[in-house]
């Protein structure tokens, strides 16, 4: 087991969906409470508004990458290398799922299930986080890595 689920659980069992974790990971790195930016991570569970399309840890981990490097404002700039650090998790991302053929989180929540030895159908998912976990943890690691690859601060990133 990754130990970086015993920082996820009680925010699993607190009912925050995979969007929600990594901004709320993000935040406490900072030292921030963020309400409305949590409610609006919300809009990403279970794939955009619980319809399952897209995997709410690909969403949220661009979310999270252009919170701290992306436009703010009229008067902000994004960071130089915004576009291929977003690029760069989109692919990292796209090939960790390639096996079970899209980024959907039902065909993420069913491939995970079937990895594990469950028997579960991409028409009647409901994402379980002892599945997903593992795979946030994986999530979460590789974007703290890009942030250091691509010398952002996770703790210091510019905000306004």
């Amino acid at each position: 087991m990754n130990p970086l689920l015993l920082d996820i659980l009680p925010l699993v069992r607190e009912g925050y969906c995979c969007s929600q974790i990594l901004i709320l990971m993000a935040l406490r790195a900072r030292g921030e409470e963020k309400p409305g930016l949590v409610r609006a991570l919300w809009g990403l569970c279970e794939g955009m508004a619980q319809s399952g399309q897209g995997c709410a840890l690909l969403s949220g981990g661009v979310c999270l990458l252009s919170y701290l490097a992306g436009r703010g404002g009229a008067n902000d700039e994004a960071h130089p290398m915004a576009v291929p650090l977003i690029n760069e998790y989109v692919a990292w991302f796209t090939s960790r799922v390639s096996p079970c053929g899209g980024t959907d989180c039902p065909r993420v929540a069913a491939w995970l299930g079937k990895n594990a030895g469950r028997d579960v159908s991409e028409e009647h998912f409901v994402p379980d986080m002892e599945l997903c976990g593992e795979l946030l943890a994986e999530c979460w690691e590789k974007l703290l890595e890009l942030l250091a690859a691509y010398d952002i601060d996770i703790s210091s990133a510019r905000l306004e």
